[in-house]
């Protein structure tokens, strides 16, 4: 009889296991589908109502000085030096000062000229973008952190499309 018990119990066994998986697989999906459900994620997102951090006025005059940085991202030999001094020797309403040397960008392989405003009013990078005949599409924003004041007004990183220097000769009277 030990073997015909032992038939049963397995037999038992291998009807079991089968609906025991089955249980656990279905309890598993129905687990998964409360915890990410699409009401729940909408239940808990809540949106709040933009508020502009700044206002953009681009109806302010240019200041009388714009301070600017000039970086080269051509790889072009002297370039961000030639367009230093093409924006300092100029000649017009707004006076440009550069407080520190030319200098190279991270990268050299900036296809555009980039021009990046460092106030909440673009008129000083508008300004700059006028002066070498480029369109507002190519101004950016990039404000200092709260607290902090940008060294300069204005960052210029030429591009391949500015990589000729004789584009960049200083004014003379």
């Amino acid at each position: 009889m030990s073997r015909a018990s032992n038939r049963r119990k397995k037999k038992k066994s291998r009807r079991v296991l089968p609906a025991v998986l089955v249980s656990l697989a279905a309890g598993c999906l129905i687990t998964l589908a409360v915890v990410y459900s699409p009401s729940r994620f909408q239940a808990e997102q809540t949106l709040l109502p933009l508020v502009p951090a700044f206002q953009l006025n681009d109806s302010i005059p240019p200041p009388d000085t714009i301070r600017i940085e000039v970086r080269n991202g051509a790889g072009v030999s002297d370039l961000a030096m030639r367009a230093q001094n093409f924006f300092e020797t100029r000649r017009g309403d707004v006076t440009f000062y550069a407080p520190g040397p030319p200098l190279n960008a991270e990268e050299m392989d900036y296809s555009i000229t980039v021009i990046i405003s460092h106030d909440t009013s673009f008129s000083a990078a508008l300004e700059v973008a006028g002066v070498i005949g480029i369109g507002d599409s190519s101004v950016v924003m990039m404000l200092p952190l709260p607290g902090q004041t940008a060294p300069v007004d204005v960052t210029i990183i030429l591009g391949r499309d500015r990589d000729d220097p004789s584009d960049f000769i200083p004014y003379r009277d």
